[in-house]
């Protein structure tokens, strides 16, 4: 009983035992040496006997146990056999996982030879870098040929600021009237030349008729007389004022001469002021004839003319109307219902049947202070701009008011917008040959529009003709045609 008993104790402790000395003196030799002990142990329990109890406090546990006491002794050396073990057997994973072995993960450099422009920013050479692409970000296009473009029809606009439509309001077109003018004479007389034909442009100061008046000639020689006598009026004062030094000339005598003197010049003042008013040229003054010329107070067009060579006019007759046509305003009716969006500052933007496609923006600038009583309407004027020269007094239209999204959303046609894998892209002309291919936010569509929130600026040239060439260009790269397979 007593050997029994010893034996159930020595089993185990001489296993780790072995086990330890083992790693101690021999790294990677672990396997033998605790085989060794493994087999002595088996010994020792052979001699106990058939039948005769060993007590294994291990029995029916994990064997592994004497391993994790190991780790904790030499945690170094325990995980640099549990990474082998981790590692073993997984070679076919490994291979299987590693999807990237053998592949080029340098970062993209230098320029595309074919297209001249970096490869970093290339479309054609690297489409799988559209996917990164945020807002306001994009990447180029180079077309084979500098008219490339132009032989396919590509054409660019700059985006409009989008509007919030509500009902339109509607207007018409009239003239400027802080740049209109209607150029009569002041006085009879008889038209005596025409110098500017009706439709014509005019500079300011340019003569348009000459008219020939009895009056003018009298205005004239009236202002040579005063002239003279403003003269001799300042030769007596001189010599009033001389005498009264000398105390040969009383101080009455030189007052009078002093009083005369004022009237003269007081009378040249007021004759050459007439003739500015008439229309006299200020270096014009001095010089003799009856004619009156009619001049253009500003640059502008002729848009009427009455003026006929040998006609007799009266005083106040109209010759020509002159105006301003770069900007027009036009004139809104707006319901009872909407005063609260009508006010000075606010924007607009008109439309008109007769030039489709088109709309042109403009500022309200004046509100009525009360309604029509006929028509229950408040009338309110905006300024547009008019620099193309399309619009035309009288046209009838329809006026949005404008309301930006934000401050900064823009409109552009709709052919403008390209969709590529669910984003939506702009092209944007850099070159005649170069163009963006630039990643947009895309809004609401209104009327042959779309109000793009960002992405792109008023000053970006926008393609809105044959897009589609280009974005066909992208999808032929995307599906393996690029300079990178080459």
């Amino acid at each position: 009983m007593i050997v029994r008993h010893h034996l159930r104790w020595a089993v185990p402790a001489l296993t780790v035992l072995a086990l330890v000395l083992g790693f101690r003196a021999y790294t990677g030799a672990g396997t033998p040496i605790a085989t060794a002990a493994a087999t002595q142990a088996q010994d020792d329990y052979d001699h106990a006997g058939p039948g005769e109890e060993t007590s294994d406090p291990h029995a029916g546990h994990d064997h592994a146990t004497p391993k994790t006491d190991l780790d904790e002794l030499f945690p170094d050396e325990a995980k640099h056999e549990a990474d082998r073990d981790d590692h073993a057997g997984h070679g076919d994973e490994k291979a299987k996982v590693d999807d990237h072995a053998g592949h080029d993960h340098r970062p993209i450099e230098g320029d595309c030879p074919e297209h001249g422009i970096p490869e970093a920013e290339d479309a054609l050479c690297q489409p799988q870098l559209m996917a990164d692409l945020q807002p306001g970000q994009g990447l180029k296009v180079r077309l084979a040929a500098a008219d490339a473009a132009e032989r396919i029809g590509i054409t660019a606009s700059i985006p409009q600021p989008a509007v919030d439509r509500g009902a339109a309001l509607p207007g018409q077109v009239v003239f400027n009237r802080n740049r209109l003018a209607r150029l009569s004479t002041l006085v009879p007389g008889v038209v005596k030349q025409v110098h500017a034909e009706l439709g014509a442009k005019v500079e300011p100061g340019q003569v348009l008729a000459e008219i020939a008046t009895p009056e003018i000639a009298s205005l004239r020689a009236s202002l040579q007389s005063a002239q003279s006598r403003a003269v001799l009026a300042e030769e007596i004062y001189l010599r009033e004022q001389e005498l009264l030094g000398r105390g040969i000339s009383s101080r009455q005598e030189f007052q009078q001469a002093d009083a005369e003197r004022s009237q003269a010049k007081s009378a040249v003042a007021q004759l050459r002021q007439q003739l500015l008013d008439y229309g006299i040229a200020r270096q014009d003054l001095q010089a003799a004839g009856s004619t009156l010329p009619i001049r253009a107070p500003f640059a502008g067009t002729l848009v009427e003319r009455s003026a006929v060579t040998g006609e007799a006019v009266s005083s106040g007759s109209a010759l020509f109307t002159l105006a301003d046509l770069s900007t027009l305003w036009v004139e809104l009716s707006v319901p009872e219902t909407r005063l609260l969006e009508v006010h000075p500052g606010a924007a607009v933007s008109a439309t008109f049947s007769g030039l489709p496609g088109r709309a042109f923006p403009g500022t309200i600038f004046w509100v009525a202070p009360g309604l029509d009583e006929k028509t229950r309407q408040l009338k309110a004027m905006a300024e547009i701009s008019n620099e193309s020269g399309l619009l035309k007094g009288g046209l009838f239209g329809e006026v949005q008011l404008v309301n930006e999204l934000g401050g900064e959303a823009l409109a552009v046609p709709s052919d403008a917008l390209q969709i590529i894998d669910g984003a939506a892209y702009v092209f944007v002309a850099l070159e005649p040959d170069l163009f963006e291919l630039r990643r947009v936010e895309a809004g609401r569509r209104d009327q042959g529009t779309v109000a793009i929130s960002r992405g792109i600026a008023a000053s970006d040239r926008v393609v809105s003709g044959q897009g589609f060439a280009l974005k066909s260009e992208i999808l032929k790269s995307s599906l393996g045609a690029s300079c990178a397979d080459h």
